[in-house]
C-alpha cells in the first residue's frame, strides 16, 4: 500500500486523543484561584476546543493578574508538569487507532490547540512516531473554529481534502474541520456534540478499525 496515494488521518489532541479537558479545566481553576478570583470554576466543556491562549484571555478577562503572554505561560507550565508527573490519558481506541493507520501506511497529522511546548512532553510517551505533521496554537494567527490550523495541515501533508478525515470532539474543533472541507469523525468527549450532515459521529474510537475510517471518507492507497 502506498501513503503517497492516499489521504491522510488528522488528530486533534485534547479531548481526542488524549482525555486532558478535566485537567485544563482544573489548571484554569488553579490559576484564577491564585489570583484572587473565588468566583469561576471552568468545567471541562467551559474550555473544551480553546487554544491555551483563549484561555489566558477568558483568565485576563475575569480579573487575573498577569499579561496575556505570562497567563498563557502559567497554563503551558503548569499542564507540562502534570503530564510529566502524572502522565498523559489516552482516550479509549485512540492508541490502537494511532497503530492501525500506521500499519496500513495512512499517514497522519496532528492538529491541536495547544503549544508546541506541550505536545513535546504528549509525544514523547507515545510508543513511537505516527505523525508525518503537527500542527500546533502557535503555528496559526487564527484557531479553531477557524478552518486555517487544518488548512495548514493538509498544505504541509501536499494533500487535497477529499480523502482525509479529521477526528475532533469539540464544537469549536468540528468547525474547523467541517470548514476546512475535510470528511470529519466527531468522538464526544466533554459533552454531548449535536447532530449534524457535517460529520459523523462515534461514542467512541474502541474497536474501530480501518474499514471504519475508509467508510468514512478515508482514501487508502
Amino acid at each position: 500500500m502506498s501513503a503517497e496515494s492516499g489521504g491522510a488521518l488528522l488528530w486533534d489532541l485534547d479531548g481526542t486523543l488524549i482525555d486532558s479537558e478535566q485537567r485544563w479545566a482544573a489548571v484554569c481553576w488553579e490559576i484564577a484561584e491564585e489570583s484572587g478570583i473565588k468566583e469561576w470554576r471552568p468545567s471541562p466543556v467551559d474550555i473544551s476546543g480553546r487554544a491555551i491562549p483563549m484561555l489566558a484571555g477568558m483568565l485576563r478577562e475575569r480579573g487575573a493578574a498577569g499579561t496575556l503572554g505570562s497567563l498563557t505561560s502559567a497554563l503551558t507550565e503548569r499542564m507540562r508538569t502534570l503530564n510529566r508527573q502524572d502522565g498523559v490519558l489516552w482516550r479509549p481506541g485512540a492508541l490502537e487507532m494511532l497503530e492501525t493507520a500506521h500499519q496500513n501506511g495512512v499517514r497522519q497529522a496532528l492538529v491541536t490547540m495547544s503549544l508546541e511546548m506541550n505536545v513535546i512532553d504528549i509525544l514523547e510517551q507515545l510508543p513511537r512516531p505516527y505523525f508525518a505533521q503537527i500542527v500546533t496554537a502557535n503555528m496559526v494567527t487564527r484557531h479553531k473554529p477557524a478552518p486555517d490550523p487544518y488548512v495548514l495541515a493538509l498544505k504541509r501533508l501536499d494533500l487535497p481534502t477529499s480523502g482525509s478525515v479529521a477526528i475532533e470532539d469539540s464544537p469549536a474543533g468540528l468547525r474547523s474541520a467541517c470548514d476546512a472541507g475535510l470528511n470529519v469523525i466527531a468522538v464526544p468527549c466533554s459533552g454531548a456534540i449535536a447532530p449534524s450532515d457535517d460529520y459523523q459521529i462515534w461514542e467512541t474510537l474502541a474497536a474501530r478499525g480501518l474499514p471504519d475510517l475508509v467508510a468514512a471518507g478515508l482514501a487508502v492507497g
